[in-house]
């Protein structure tokens, strides 16, 4: 017989409030309208999540063509990562990118169960010199980043506990992903 203990840490995890989540989707809608860009950045896991909110964003714009989302995952280019991992270090991988193309209106995106990547803390850093809103996605205690960022919802739980951390993440993400595409619908008629 399999262990439900996974699925029960995860279920355990589910937001039961959702007005951080609300106040998020409001500063992404406002950064659509003002044709700013979301830049979402993360590691590992939490990259591929930031991927996957990319394509679910992206998604929005196919359906309407009347609303143009601007947002780039810049965990996605490998080339570039390595290219500046290598040549400046990788915990410029991302503040790298934001400080060549990122600017007032826009929104970052971090995505991070720990809080605590160095590569994320010094994107915050460079969005606030750029006046680019900062939001997070967090787990555990938050981290450091849980005290640069804007907006913030932190999946609070045990340190270590990875995999139900990152699958809330990503549900999150469809989620707002969801309400956003609805919220554009209403506006676009």
């Amino acid at each position: 017989m399999m262990n439900s203990g996974y699925f029960s840490r995860v279920e355990a995890l589910i937001p039961s409030r959702l007005n951080e989540i609300e106040t998020i989707v409001d500063t992404l809608l406002e950064c659509i309208h003002n044709k700013g860009t979301i830049w979402i950045i993360g590691n590992g896991g939490s990259a591929s999540t930031a991927d996957h909110f990319e394509v679910d964003l992206s998604y929005v714009r196919l359906t309407l063509k009347e609303i143009t989302v601007k947002v780039r995952s810049l965990c996605a280019n490998a080339a570039l990562l390595t290219a500046i991992g290598n040549d400046i270090g990788y915990e410029k991988i991302y503040s790298h990118q934001l400080m060549r193309n990122a600017g007032p209106g826009d929104v970052c995106f971090a995505v991070s169960a720990s809080g605590n990547s160095p590569n994320l803390i010094e994107a915050f850093k460079v969005c606030t010199e750029k006046s680019v809103k900062k939001i997070a996605l967090l787990g555990f205690d938050g981290g450091e980043l849980i005290d640069l960022a804007d907006e913030s919802v932190l999946v609070q739980s045990e340190i270590g506990l990875f995999g139900p951390v990152e699958d809330i993440h990503l549900s999150i993400c469809h989620f707002i992903a969801s309400v956003l595409k609805d919220r554009l619908f209403e506006t676009a008629k």
